[in-house]
């Protein structure tokens, strides 16, 4: 799992995303094209939960057997990747923040 200890950090990590998964960020900023803030920031979300779940699946198989299996790994990467493409997408229409979209869309009982 990635830690981001630094804003400098955040910058690297979105760049490299155009260098290591091209055809990825392509499609996404395609898909995004039309879409609302509202929208990528829900496609953020959704991508930052899965890559949680993806980061707790590896953590627990390595601890029960050692290593994780490769569909694990697999997911695991795919997932990082998603969160950081879609962040540049957020990045580049300038959503520097998930609160104000999401919360008022969601009630918390």
């Amino acid at each position: 799992m990635q830690i981001i200890s630094a804003f400098d950090d955040i910058a690297c990590v979105t760049t490299g995303i155009t260098v290591t998964n091209p055809a990825m960020v392509a499609r996404i900023q395609i898909q995004s094209a039309c879409m609302s803030d509202y929208e990528i920031a829900a496609h953020l979300a959704n991508a930052i939960a899965s890559a949680t779940d993806a980061a707790h699946a590896r953590a627990w198989e390595e601890s029960q057997f050692g290593e994780a299996h490769a569909e694990t790994l697999v997911d695991h990467e795919y997932f990082e990747d998603l969160v950081v493409a879609w962040s540049l997408v957020a990045t580049q229409r300038e959503i520097d923040s998930l609160d104000g979209l999401l919360t008022e869309a969601v009630a918390v009982h």
